[in-house]
């Protein structure tokens, strides 16, 4: 899910700019002009376009509540920082508001006119402003209110949106999807192949390969780089950690109170229902031969001749779940297609739902426990909502009181330890270290300045995971290339892996010779003293382990492609595996159900492909400042 959120921003776009609870970026910067200076107010520059500090961190926080309200549905309010800090959000912020300028900027170029009855036809045509089944401005005034938004902020942010989307409908007023592309991608992406496939094990090959001397030294020689021990470094440093900032930050119970009642939403669980379930799929069986299977399953649970744990491992397609009783763990609407959530919805906790179908198959669910929505109360957020505000505000100071740090060390006749000391910190000194291989709080670039530089000059403050750091290189070792004698053993190893594997490429290799001569795959398998193994039903959607090449994104893409009778060779780890694709499952009615939410999808592809190419074109030919304090 994290994955989802990080990768799909821009699917939210329309959410985070427009919606009730949506950025307000406020106009007035967009048309601000003058120079850019280090240490002003100016977080980015974007040609004549500046975006302020504070822009920059309400844009920031917008996000960032944005997906804490989603986070917070989706787990119940059970995530870390961590989770958050994956998401990569300052970056986002970045991008976000550097294309905004830039679209802008094009549009008015373009001669493209937003007025004021363009705006108000958008609010009006907003159903979240809705009263009855029409525009109710009443209900517009107190949904801004309650989300503690001026009228005149999200008017003018939703002008920016007008420009926006008019100079997106220039750009993409040629885009069209042909029926061809709709069935292709179907094709490539949702049938459903058989193949069949045997392994060379380059383990098996290891007693075959030959060890000597003379082989293992021409082997150094030939790859002696490889055994080389770089250049290593050793450090004195101190961290200014994130939450040594946020002790010296004060909130008040008034600051957090306003915070809880200004943000309700996003301390609203939803309905979560504890689910398993079993999948009846694939196979090559009609619709109506797996609905007869699914009720047969159903029936034996029904009359208690088996339990669902035993019924999932025994019957289930879901690889993913069989092996643990289906469990699905909570879900909630928006986690689940809407067939599977309006059927589970029904249910009573321990109760077991007749089959129904979903585009994946047909399903027996049982819901095993259920939590009603609610929304949580101030005294038990009230923690989190200090920490997230204190870490706001020491964010802002950060980097600040990281540099009095270094500013003192640096200008004072102090030592490193003395200061630290003085601060209420502690110096750390650490192991040696390479380019290659760095421990934190070190990082690559890090490591890449020091070397730069000449020994004990102080660097930093420099932002790391642990927080910034200030330190000096009190130490290097020069990189070489160790005799053979002392990595010969590891030379050895090395050596049989390689052989081995380039063995058991050479019988993959002569397995897909005699394959090409037409030759059947079970007796070219069993000339090599192995087994053909089948898998049914591989689709893109829902890879194996059985056939671990099905987690190679370009063997599937190549395997759709090519389709029944395509036979090649792939690798995984230390195993080469020969494969023939026997049979291509094109299934005409999925087709018919999934084409025009295919070619929706093709289309929206499109369009985010010309945008992209378009802004990256604009991004040339614009100067574009990012403050380094960012």
């Amino acid at each position: 899910m994290l994955d989802f959120l990080r990768n799909n921003i821009k699917r939210f776009a329309i959410l985070l700019w427009i919606a009730a609870a949506a950025f307000i970026i406020g106009g007035a910067y967009l048309f601000v002009r003058g120079p850019f200076t280090m240490g002003s107010n100016t977080a980015i520059e974007v040609g004549d376009t500046k975006i302020s500090f504070q822009d920059y961190q309400k844009t920031y926080n917008n996000i960032y509540n944005f997906y804490v309200q989603m986070l917070t549905q989706l787990k119940g309010g059970n995530f870390s920082d961590e989770d958050i800090r994956k998401l990569n959000i300052k970056q986002k912020t970045i991008d976000m508001l550097i294309e905004r300028a830039l679209l802008l900027q094009e549009a008015k170029r373009e001669g493209i006119k937003v007025t004021d009855e363009d705006v108000l036809k958008a609010i009006e045509s907003n159903k979240a402003f809705f009263y009855n089944g029409k525009f109710s401005k009443e209900k517009y005034l107190a949904l801004l209110k309650a989300n503690n938004i001026n009228p005149k902020d999200y008017e003018d942010s939703l002008r920016v949106v007008l420009y926006i989307d008019k100079l997106k409908k220039k750009l993409f007023k040629d885009l069209k999807v042909s029926d061809d592309e709709v069935k292709s991608f179907f094709d490539k992406n949702y049938s459903k192949v058989n193949l069949k496939f045997m392994v060379f094990d380059a383990e098996a090959f290891k007693n075959k390969v030959k060890v000597d001397d003379k082989a293992l030294k021409e082997f150094f020689q030939k790859h002696k780089n490889d055994y080389r021990i770089p250049t290593m470094v050793k450090f004195k440093y101190i961290v200014v950690p994130l939450d040594y900032v946020k002790g010296k930050i004060k909130i008040t119970d008034n600051q957090t109170k306003a915070f809880y009642k200004a943000h309700q939403d996003y301390f609203r669980v939803p309905l979560r229902i504890k689910v398993a379930h079993i999948l009846i799929a694939g196979d090559n069986k009609t619709d109506s031969q797996l609905k007869e299977e699914a009720e047969k399953v159903y029936e034996l649970l029904k009359d208690k001749k088996i339990s669902f744990k035993e019924a999932a491992k025994k019957y289930s397609k879901d690889t993913y779940t069989k092996n643990v009783g289906g469990e699905l763990g909570y879900v909630t609407k928006n986690m689940v297609v809407d067939d599977f959530w309006n059927n589970i919805v029904k249910l009573k906790k321990g109760e077991i739902s007749k089959p129904f179908k979903t585009k994946f198959g047909y399903h027996i669910a049982l819901v095993e426990d259920i939590k009603k929505p609610f929304v949580r109360q101030f005294k038990d957020v009230k923690g989190q909502i200090e920490d997230y505000l204190k870490t706001l505000k020491a964010k802002k100071i950060w980097f600040i009181e990281a540099d009095k740090i270094f500013v003192k060390i640096r200008d004072s006749k102090k030592t490193m330890d003395e200061v630290a000391k003085e601060f209420g910190l502690k110096t750390k000194q650490s192991d040696y270290m390479s380019l290659k291989k760095t421990e934190s709080p070190f990082t690559s670039k890090m490591v890449q300045q020091a070397l730069l530089s000449n020994k004990n000059a102080l660097l930093g403050p420099d932002l790391s995971e642990s927080g910034y750091v200030i330190y000096k290189m009190v130490d290097k070792k020069p990189s070489y290339i160790p005799p053979f004698e002392k990595v010969k053993d590891k030379v050895k190893k090395d050596y049989i892996e390689q052989k081995a594997l380039m063995l058991a490429r050479s019988y993959a290799d002569k397995a897909l010779k005699e394959l090409k001569s037409s030759k059947p795959f079970d007796s070219v398998a069993k000339s090599f003293g192995l087994k053909a193994k089948l898998v049914k039903g591989l689709t893109k959607l829902m890879p194996t382990d059985e056939f671990p090449c099905s987690l190679n994104e370009k063997v599937m893409d190549r395997i759709f492609e090519k389709g029944k009778g395509y036979f090649d060779k792939c690798e995984e780890g230390k195993r080469v595996y020969v494969f023939e694709v026997v049979d291509k499952i094109f299934d005409k009615k999925e087709f018919n159900k999934l084409k025009d939410s295919i070619r929706n999808e093709l289309l929206s592809e499109k369009e985010n492909e010309v945008l992209d190419r378009f802004v990256e074109q604009l991004k040339k030919k614009t100067k574009i400042k990012i403050n380094p304090k960012l």
